[in-house]
Parts: C-alpha cells; sequence; structure tokens
C-alpha cells in the first residue's frame, strides 16, 4: 500500500454518511482528518490523510539477521602482542629430566633439546634394519606363504603395498586380481627383484571393480597406467556382459578410477589419485608436467636398464583436464540441469567469503542502516598489472582454447580482443606516478610476445581474485586493458559503495565515466553505485606528496586499515608459475593460471578463520592505543581550533578539489622533493635513449640503494633494543639479492670488489650482519673508482637524488621539531599524574624516534654529497654538518629538562603546579636549519601548520583503527553467513539434476551436495567456536601456533629460488616499474617497517 493515500468525501443533510474506510496499520500509518465546510454550510468536505512514518536509521546491530547482534572476540581487557617477548619466553622454558641412573633432576631448555643429536648414536640401528628389508627378515628361518601357510613355495614374492610377509605365486595372483597397480618383488634364491603383475600373466577385469565378469572380452588389452608409486604397464579386459549395455568402454575405465588420456581406444589411463597428487604438488610446490612424470619414471626404474613409456604429453592432457573438472565439481557444475555447456560467465570462480555479497552473507535490509555504518557494506578491491606472467609465441602453433572461457577467473577472451581492436594506438600520460608505469608502457620489450603481462583484480582486505578479474596485457598497463578487466570484475555486484585501490589511480580515475559510457552496455555497472579510488599505503609514498595526501588508503573513510597492497603478496604467489606458462599455448596457459588462482582463493578463504581472530587482536590493541593517543594530543587545543581543523576535513570529504588537510600548506620547501627528483631523472632516461645513450635503470638502481640503506638503519635501531628479527634479516637479504643483480648491470665494479673481499675475509671469520654489508654505492668510491667502475653518469643521478633526500629531510625534521615542541609544553603546562605523564613521554618519544631518524638520514645523504661533489656544492645549497645541538627549537631542551625533573618528584609531591617553561635570559638565536632553503625566519605560523597536520593525521589513524575493528568483526559475521548461505545452497542441489539421469548418477549427485553442505557446516562451526573464545584466548592461540610457521615460511621463500634466477629480459629487471620499486613496494622517506609488518605496520606520529 502507498504511503500517501488521499481521498475525499462530500456529504450532506440527505446523505451525511459516506461510508470511506482505510485499511491502515497502526504501527506504519498516521492518520490525520481535515474538515473543510462550505461557505454556505450545505457542504462539508473531509480529507483523510495516511501519511507513512520516516524510516529509522538502524545500527548494524538492530538488522533482521541471525548474526546482526554476534560480537566475535569479546573485549576481556588488554592483551600483550609482545611477539619477539613470546619468543624468548617460549625459548625460556624450563624442563627437568630425571636420569634413570643417578636419579638426579637436571635442567633443560627446550631451545636446546635436538632431535638430531639423539639420532645420531642409533644410526647403526636404523641402517641394520634399513639392510635387514634387503633379505627374507621374518621368514627367514621357516619360509612359508603369509596367506595359505604353503611351506617352501617354488616361488615366492612380496608386495611392497600389501605388508611385508611373503605370499606364494597362488596368492599374489588370486590377492592382486583386484589390485593392479601394487609393487611385487620375487625372491631369486639371493636378493629381491621387481617384477610386475604382467609378467605374471595377471589379467584385470574392469567394469566389476577387478571382480569376475561372466562375459569379458576374449582379448586382453595393455594399459600404461600413471600411479603415485610409478608407471605400469597392465593387461585388462573390458567388461562385455549386460552391464556394458550401461557402460561404455571410457565408463568403465573412469568407474575403475582410471582416467584415459584419449576418448578412442585409450592406451594411457592415470588414476584418480595421481591425478589428485599433482595437482596439488602444481599449485603448492610448482611441480610441473615434466618433472612429475620423471620422478614417476625414475620410482618405476631409476637404473634405466628397463624401458618405460613415455607419458609426457598424456599426462599433460590428463592433468589440464582433471583441474577444469574439479573446478566445476566444486562450484556446482555437475549439478546444473541444463548440463555443462551452460555454465556462466566467472560461475566457476570462488567468491571471497568475508566480502559483502547481496542476498548472500549481509542483512536483507542492510541499506536501512545509518549513514556512518555504511562503510561496513563497502566493496573494497584492489587493481594491479604482474609483467612477469608473460607467454611466448610459437612458431607452428595450433589453436588451443581455453576449456572454460570466461567460466572463472579470466575474462572471456573473444570479447575482450574484440574491444581491444578499438585501442590499439591509445595514449596515456602520466603528470605524476614516480615509477611511470604509463610512460613504459609504449617502450617495453614485447617482441615475440604474445602478452606481456597479466592485470588483475582482487578483494583489497582477503587477497581473493575476483571472478572475470584477471586479462592478458598485451603492450603495458593500458587503460584499455584495465578498464575492461575491471567492469568483468564488478559485473553484477549489488553494493551501493565501491572502493579501488590502484597504484596509478590518481591518473586512472580521470575520465573513467567518460571511458565507462563507451564500454558494451553490458559491462556499464549501475548509475547509484558510488565509487571511490585511493592509492595502496606503500604505492602512495612514491608519489608527489599533494597527490599522496590527497589520495592515499590511509585517508578514506570507511577503508579501515586496509593497505591496498595485498594484490602484491597475490603476485608472489603466482609468479613461481610464470617460467611454465610463458612456454604454453594460450589455452593450456588460462588453463594453469584458472587452477592456481583457484587454489590460492581457497587458500585465503580457509585461512579465515585465523586470519580474522589474528587481524582484530592487534587491531583491538592498536585501537586503543590510537585512541589514547589522539586524546591526548586533541586535549591540548581549544575547541574553536578543533572544530575549525574537522570543518576542514569534512569540506575535504565533501570536496576533494581543495587541499587536503593531511598536508602542510603555505611553507616553502627546500627543495623539490624525491619523488620530484626521481621523476625528473627518468624523463632524462627516456630522453636519452631516444638520443641513442644507454641510461635506463640508474635512477631504479640508485633509488634501490638509498632504500636499502633506510633498512639497514631500521634493522640496527632494532638490534640495538635487543629485539629478535631474523625474519627482518632475511627479507632483507633477499633484497639485497635483487640490488645485486641490478649492480652487476651498472656498476659490474662493485661486483668485483665484493669478490675480492669475500677471497681476503678469513674462512673461519663469521660472515657480517645483513645490517654491516656494504652496499657499494658510487659514493662510497672515489671519483678516479667511480670514472672507472660505474655506468656513465650514474654518479652525477645520484648526486641529485641525495641533494633531494637532504633537503627532503630538513623539511620533514622541522615539522616534527614543531610537534615536539607543542607536545612538550602542553605536559609541562597540564599533565598531571603518573598516567597521564607516561601517556605523553610515550607520545614524544615516538616524535623523538622519527627525529633521530630523519637526522641520520640528512647526515648519511650530506657524506654521500661530500664524496660525490665536494664541499663547496653542499655549501652553496645550504647543506652544513648537522650537530646534535642543531636539531632543536629554542626552549626546548630548558623546557624539556625541567618538565622531566618534575615528573621525576610526582610520587613525592602533595601539591602540583602546572608551570610554564620558562624561556633562557640569553639572546634567542635559531639553529641553522631554520634558515636553510628559506626556511621560516619565524616559527609561529609553521607551529600552527605543524599541529594541524599532526592532529588530522593523529584522527585519520584513530578513525581507521575503529573501522578497522568495525570491519573485522562484520567479516566474521559475513563469514558465518556465506558458509550457512553456502551449506543451504549446496542442500538444495541435491535434487537439481531432477530424475532424467540414471539412479546411480542421480545418487552420486546427491551424495556430492550433501557432502559440500556438511563441509561448509563443519568449517563454519570452526571458525565460530574459534572466533567465541575471549580475547586473550584467541590472542595465546594464534600467535602461538604462527610463530613456528611464520618463520619457516621466511625461511624457505629466501632460500627458494626466485624466477629472477638465471636468464632475465633486460627490461624485466625494472618491470614493475621504476623508482622504488627496483626491490618491492616499502616504506618510503622517513617511515619503518616494523616487527608486526604483515598483520598491520604500527602507526607512529606521522604514519
Amino acid at each position: 500500500m502507498a504511503s500517501f493515500n488521499a481521498s475525499e468525501s462530500r456529504g450532506s443533510r440527505r446523505n451525511a454518511d459516506v461510508g470511506i474506510y482505510y485499511e491502515t496499520s497502526a504501527a506504519d500509518l498516521s492518520s490525520d482528518r481535515a474538515i473543510y465546510p462550505s461557505q454556505d454550510g450545505l457542504r462539508v468536505t473531509q480529507r483523510v490523510f495516511n501519511i507513512g512514518l520516516k524510516r529509522r536509521c538502524l545500527e548494524p546491530s538492530d538488522l533482521q539477521d541471525a548474526y546482526a547482534g554476534w560480537q566475535p572476540v569479546p573485549d576481556d581487557g588488554p592483551s600483550s602482542l609482545d611477539v619477539e617477548g613470546r619468543v624468548e619466553l617460549e625459548d625460556q622454558q624450563e624442563e627437568y629430566v630425571v636420569d634413570v641412573a643417578t636419579g638426579e633432576k637436571r635442567k633443560r631448555y627446550l631451545s636446546s633439546d635436538e632431535p638430531n643429536s639423539l639420532w645420531v648414536p642409533l644410526r647403526q640401528l636404523f641402517l641394520d634394519e634399513l639392510l635387514r628389508f634387503e633379505g627374507l627378515g621374518d621368514s627367514l628361518p621357516d619360509l612359508k606363504c603369509g596367506c595359505c601357510s604353503a611351506r617352501a613355495p617354488s616361488r615366492f614374492f612380496r608386495c611392497s603395498d600389501c605388508a611385508t610377509f611373503v605370499q606364494c605365486e597362488g596368492c599374489v595372483r588370486t590377492r592382486h586380481g583386484s589390485q593392479p597397480l601394487h609393487l611385487l618383488k620375487e625372491w631369486t634364491g639371493s636378493f629381491w627383484k621387481n617384477i610386475t603383475l604382467q609378467d605374471l600373466q595377471v589379467v584385470f577385469q574392469v567394469g566389476h571393480g577387478g571382480l569376475s565378469c561372466p562375459a569379458p572380452d576374449p582379448v586382453p588389452r595393455r594399459m600404461v597406467v600413471l600411479h603415485p608409486n610409478g608407471i605400469h604397464t597392465v593387461n585388462y579386459r573390458y567388461c562385455q556382459c549386460d552391464l556394458s549395455a550401461r557402460a561404455n568402454n571410457l565408463q568403465q575405465l573412469l568407474r575403475t578410477g582410471w582416467y584415459p588420456a584419449t576418448t578412442v581406444d585409450p592406451a594411457t589411463c592415470a588414476t584418480f589419485q595421481c591425478l589428485d597428487l599433482y595437482r596439488m604438488l602444481n599449485v603448492v610446490g610448482n611441480i610441473n608436467v615434466h618433472d612429475f612424470v620423471g620422478s614417476l619414471e625414475r620410482l618405476t626404474d631409476a637404473t634405466k636398464i628397463t624401458k618405460i613409456p613415455d607419458r609426457y604429453k598424456a599426462f599433460g592432457r590428463m592433468s589440464r583436464q582433471w583441474a577444469h573438472l574439479m573446478r566445476l565439481m566444486r562450484t556446482g557444475g555437475g549439478h546444473n540441469r541444463a548440463g555443462v555447456a551452460a555454465t556462466g560467465k566467472g560461475a566457476t570462480g570462488l567468491l571471497c567469503w568475508p566480502c559483502p555479497h547481496d542476498e548472500k552473507n549481509i542483512p536483507k535490509d542492510w541499506r536501512d542502516v545509518a549513514p556512518e555504518f555504511k562503510f561496513l557494506y563497502m566493496l573494497i578491491l584492489a587493481m594491479d598489472a604482474n609483467f612477469r606472467l608473460k607467454n611466448r609465441m610459437r612458431k607452428n602453433e595450433r589453436d588451443d582454447p581455453t576449456f572454460g572461457p570466461g567460466w572463472g577467473y579470466m575474462v572471456a577472451e573473444r570479447r575482450y580482443k574484440k574491444h581491444l581492436r578499438k585501442y590499439v594506438a591509445e595514449k596515456d600520460v602520466s603528470s605524476c606516478i614516480a615509477f611511470a608505469a604509463l610512460l613504459q608502457k609504449d617502450t617495453r620489450m614485447t617482441t615475440g610476445l604474445r602478452v606481456s603481462g597479466v592485470g588483475a583484480v582482487v578483494c583489497a582486505r582477503h587477497e581473493v581474485v575476483r571472478p572475470q578479474g584477471v586479462g592478458d596485457l598485451q603492450k603495458g598497463e593500458r587503460y584499455s586493458n584495465m578498464d575492461y578487466i575491471f567492469l568483468s570484475a564488478i559485473l553484477g555486484i549489488m553494493a551501493l559503495y565501491l572502493a579501488v585501490s590502484y597504484d596509478i589511480a590518481c591518473q586512472w580515475q580521470v575520465n573513467l565515466r567518460s571511458r565507462i559510457g563507451k564500454m558494451p552496455k553490458r559491462l556499464q555497472p549501475p548509475a547509484e553505485l558510488e565509487m571511490q579510488f585511493a592509492l595502496p599505503v606503500w604505492h602512495a609514498s612514491a608519489h608527489e606528496s599533494a597527490c599522496a595526501t590527497k589520495n592515499s588508503l590511509s585517508y578514506m573513510p570507511g577503508a579501515g586499515k586496509t593497505d591496498g597492497e595485498g594484490i602484491e603478496r597475490t603476485w608472489s604467489e603466482l609468479n613461481p608459475a610464470a617460467w611454465s606458462t610463458k612456454e604454453m599455448g594460450n589455452g593450456a596457459r588460462h588453463d594453469a593460471l584458472e587452477d592456481r588462482i583457484d587454489h590460492h582463493n581457497w587458500e585465503r578463504n580457509i585461512s579465515q578463520g585465523d586470519t580474522l581472530a589474528r587481524k582484530l587482536v592487534v587491531a583491538i590493541e592498536e585501537r586503543d592505543r590510537q585512541v589514547e593517543a589522539f586524546a591526548e594530543v586533541d586535549k591540548t587545543l581549544k575547541s574553536d581550533l578543533k572544530k575549525e581543523w574537522q570543518q576542514r576535513i569534512d569540506d575535504w570529504l565533501a570536496d576533494r578539489t581543495r587541499p587536503s588537510p593531511y598536508g602542510a600548506e603555505g611553507g616553502k620547501k627546500s627543495g623539490p622533493s624525491e619523488a620530484a627528483v626521481r621523476r625528473e631523472l627518468k624523463k632524462d632516461e627516456l630522453r636519452d635513449g631516444r638520443e641513442g645513450v644507454y641510461r635506463k635503470g640508474h635512477t631504479a638502481f640508485l633509488a634501490a640503494g638509498m632504500q636499502l640503506e633506510q633498512i639497514q638503519y631500521v634493522h640496527n635501531q632494532v638490534r640495538a633494543q635487543g629485539q629478535n628479527f631474523i625474519e627482518l634479516r632475511l627479507s632483507f637479504l633477499a633484497k639485497l639479492k635483487t640490488f645485486r643483480n641490478l649492480q652487476d648491470r651498472h656498476m659490474p665494479g662493485a661486483i668485483r670488489r665484493l669478490e675480492e673481499e669475500d677471497e681476503r675475509r678469513d674462512a673461519d671469520e663469521p660472515a657480517p650482519n645483513p645490517e654491516d654489508i656494504k652496499l657499494w654505492m658510487p659514493s662510497e668510491l672515489t671519483s678516479a673508482e667511480r670514472e672507472e667502475e660505474c655506468a656513465e653518469g650514474l654518479g652525477d643521478r645520484e648526486a641529485k637524488l641525495r641533494l633531494a633526500q637532504c633537503t627532503n629531510a630538513l623539511d620533514t625534521l622541522r615539522l616534527r621539531l614543531h610537534a615536539k615542541r607543542h607536545l612538550i609544553s602542553f605536559r609541562n603546562s597540564h599533565v598531571v599524574g603518573q598516567k597521564h605523564a607516561t601517556r605523553s613521554s610515550t607520545l614524544i618519544g615516538m616524535v623523538g624516534e622519527r627525529i633521530e631518524t630523519l637526522t641520520v638520514k640528512y647526515r648519511r645523504a650530506r657524506l654521500a654529497l661530500l664524496e660525490l661533489e665536494g664541499a663547496v656544492y653542499c655549501e652553496e645549497h645550504g647543506l652544513r654538518a648537522l650537530a646534535d645541538g642543531d636539531v632543536r627549537l629554542d626552549e626546548e631542551w630548558e623546557s624539556d629538562g625541567k618538565a622531566r625533573h618534575r615528573l621525576a618528584k610526582i610520587r613525592n609531591s602533595k601539591h602540583r603546579h602546572a608551570n610554564e617553561p620558562t624561556v633562557s635570559s640569553k639572546k634567542k638565536t635559531f639553529s641553522w636549519i631554520w634558515t636553510s632553503g628559506d626556511g621560516p625566519e619565524a616559527d609561529a605560523e609553521g607551529l600552527h601548520e605543524a599541529v594541524r597536520v599532526e592532529w588530522s593525521k593523529a584522527k585519520a589513524r584513530r578513525d581507521r583503527w575503529v573501522e578497522e575493528v568495525q570491519l573485522l568483526r562484520e567479516e566474521m559475521r559475513r563469514v558465518m553467513r556465506f558458509l550457512q548461505w553456502q551449506a543451504a545452497w549446496w542442500e538444495a542441489q541435491r535434487k537439481a539434476r531432477g530424475t532424467e539421469i540414471q539412479p546411480e548418477v542421480a545418487a552420486g549427485v546427491e551424495a556430492y551436495a550433501a557432502r559440500q553442505a556438511a563441509l561448509h557446516r563443519g568449517i563454519a562451526r570452526r571458525f565460530k567456536a574459534g572466533w567465541e573464545a575471549s580475547r586473550s584466548a584467541v590472542d595465546s592461540r594464534i600467535f602461538a601456533e604462527d610463530l613456528l610457521a611464520e618463520s619457516m615460511s621466511s625461511f624457505l621463500a629466501a632460500e627458494r629460488p626466485s624466477p629472477d634466477d638465471g636468464e632475465e629480459s633486460e627490461e624485466e629487471g625494472e618491470e614493475r616499474g621504476g623508482e622504488g620499486n627496483a626491490i618491492s613496494p616499502e616504506p618510503q622517506g622517513d617511515a619503518e617497517e616494523g616487527p608486526l609488518d604483515g598483520l598491520y605496520a604500527r602507526d607512529a606520529l606521522d604514519a
């Protein structure tokens, strides 16, 4: 019924009762009656208005859903997240072991428990048992058949798959008539030799599970069967009894568990177990078909005495088909009444369980939620390009279509190529991005390549690849490619809010709406979809300062602590497939990537039980910390000032063309930023390349070295604090390996120096720690050595980068000093009590650490400049030696010293006074850093701007962490709803095929659906049980399980050869683009990594 009803009735003295009735609900309507008499008094007009009540905005807990009010991981007080401390405590657990001989107790530490040390004395025992297995063993004194007890049989055997007992020939034939793939050995009188059931003339009967057939095929056939224990040649017969009328030869093989390599007279099969094993080894261990089949051949006969049939190509076909069928089964393709051919686009792709999916895992009335909670139902995606996953053109290549075009994660190729034909000469221009992904797109070497890489869209928070979210790139990262992939990935979404993280979002979003209007209608999103765009957190630092503060994901309301870098971790899992897929045909490559991505998505989903719990524990801890930190900053300011600053943030959120409130405004910079210098140098490289001078990659190499210097400094700080940082060292060594590869190209002389150092070092002397390794930048060589050992112009380029590093460090240093003085001043004036004093001191300490980092950064860059250009150059640019006494504001040390003395007496003082800091009676002087590079002559305006920026950033950090806790809990609810929905969906599929199919197939269809439903219900129970535990219980369980696994994972990742090993085309060293990315996305400027990176990066005052 409409919310508004109106009716008029006219009555007179002769017809007073008109009889009008309104069917209303008191809960929904409010009725008002108006009576209007006519002027002559003969008529009365009545109007009744049924006005619908205004819909009330709901909180998430008020929505109509079973999980709306459920709160996973409830708070139960503070919990410690000192992971390194936990490692130390666990390593120091004590045990007492009683010596049986003496009866004395001895102390043992678990960290010194070495199982191998207990095994070494028992080597002889193990070796003897292995040798004993080569003989008759327990059968030696009394040789008889273990089955029929026949004594001293003429021929006796042993089966490696049954047991170690001896069997006579008759028993072997009987037992293995239905087990044709067991491994047999025959005793020759001296040793055991391999023998096959084919040698014993055993014929396996298919169609009856190995049992006898009343009417078998009279002619035995020969089949090569691949099984996990080797490659077998088996004699077999088809069934020709009544059963064969219901099952042809292919069906008989499949019902035996053998997958045929061809559909016409197959001579090769692989068992289901073998295909399952290979698929798991392929997606987890990157084992290819060649290595797997080669391993089976060596298992069968490593001596190569017997000829083993070559089934490499046949197994490649079977494994590809098998993986495709498994994806269809797991997504219900076998339960489609219309058949496999009716599979829809993206139907075989796994959805992300925690992401919002309308009608699956969010409440039906989610649109009624209050505006401040809309972000809980916002879909956050990340997109990027990867240039490792290339594909070459091959001579005489045959047509090789994919099995499911557009069914899974790859876009439908035919429509995609038809779209790209319209954009052959597309031109995209970038004016911001430092690593120039767009500028390089037309200069990449793509000769001989069908595909130069892939573009993809994943959910930014959980790294699950979207269905139809992957597409091939033909020539770099063009808008025409990425637009199509993006729109395919969001096709059919019902969300009203969408956030997209992209490392070139600042440029890509320009004119996106107009480009979407030119796309096919089926790809165009609904007009009501609200889209926001942002830069990933670490990539944002490579952009210009104004661009980064405007577009960083850190400042997007509703994004929580999403970093947008998850897609880089997705690439790290897919990149190992680059070498094998590079040579594949087009269709085989697509199917291989589909299977890799499918496994990746499943792993991401099934790990959410622990992942979300771990993130929530960290988020709650950090939320509380950031709330307290912001409160400390906030209460130092006047309310009018805070309203003004808040209004500035609100205005910027309403109109992003305004200046960002998260960046300083109005102050002069000492010089161009590091990002700007790197961009200009990159343009020089491109210009030199057109003129025939090769300098490509110099800037990326130098930026990588400067990045490694900063990481070494951070590691030295961590070591000074006595923390365990093995994982950080392993990560650094992996980056250093990539840097050395670049250095070999740009500074070959430095590589020779490293080799000479290794030769001179004493073999008994331990290798230097990673943080102490000398990088050998050009500035670490003399002028003559640079001339001889460095590429032309390399020293000049480093000088430009070092100059920018110095000026940027001074600019940021001044900002931090302003902020520190404000905090100290407030503490001295207003802080009373141990609790508040500790909080203030912690906050001041955080700023102090940043100041120290910037000081070291400036000194390091200036020393490099002195070596490269000399002292005169530094003086001309106002870069003096930075002493400890120069890093100050007036009054700071005096006031801070008084405050610390005062705080030391807090416990003994009954009366506390908020004394103002005194100013020295001597003449007020400025440190040179305040006049260098046209710095401010007076600091009042600078102080105000610095505090405003810090307040805005602190508020953003607080808001993002509060959002993160809310998002994580809502994601847990969504996972539970999705699993519940998925189980119900599978239950509905039990009878989906109807009664038109064979009863045996119908029974299998129903059983598989029932098993899948039970599987998802079981996962839901496990997740919920873990999430309903208290915060401290989840904290202890999750982190204790992860410590060893994460350490081992990092070690193996460092040891595993990367795709960079071996051959590499010249452009691949810089493929993901230019400066700052030559190694990997890292914090730039004065941001460092923390020991909890990978869970969340700890925010400091200037994050």
